[in-house]
């Protein structure tokens, strides 16, 4: 009986030997990690970054009806990151559109944007908004 056991124990640790070293690998891979990606960024923005160059995915809406910035008299686009509301410059939007269920008056958007930021506004370099799910 306990050569069983003993004879069962070690045919699990061989096993379980096996096993790890046939997907653990070797551990000689390098990785690089400083390989510069060739695609957009797809990072949320949630907070400003200290050099004010912005590449990724932001809110953006209508800066008077949803982000609060009520001195504004007209409606424009903004953007919001880290609760600061910046204006967008060098975007326009189809004003005939803002007041759609999906419009900037009345949603808050998803935008891919690059551009930086100075003082109160975003200077777009790009800026695209994504599309609704259907």
């Amino acid at each position: 009986m306990l050569f069983k056991i003993k004879s069962i124990a070690i045919h699990f640790v061989l096993c379980a030997i096996i096993t790890n070293t046939i997907y653990a690998g070797c551990g000689g891979c390098q990785i690089n990690n400083k390989v510069k990606p060739s695609i957009e960024s797809s990072a949320f923005l949630d907070e400003k970054p200290k050099s004010s160059k912005i590449d990724g995915f932001v809110i953006a809406s209508c800066s008077r009806c949803n982000l609060g910035n009520y001195k504004n008299k007209k409606c424009s686009m903004a953007i919001e990151i880290d609760k600061n509301v910046y204006e967008v410059k060098g975007h326009t939007h189809d004003h005939r559109k803002a007041h759609n269920d999906d419009g900037i008056c009345n949603a808050l958007r998803i935008a891919h944007v690059s551009g930086n930021i100075k003082g109160n506004n975003f200077l777009a370099e790009s800026f695209t908004l994504m599309d609704r799910p259907k």
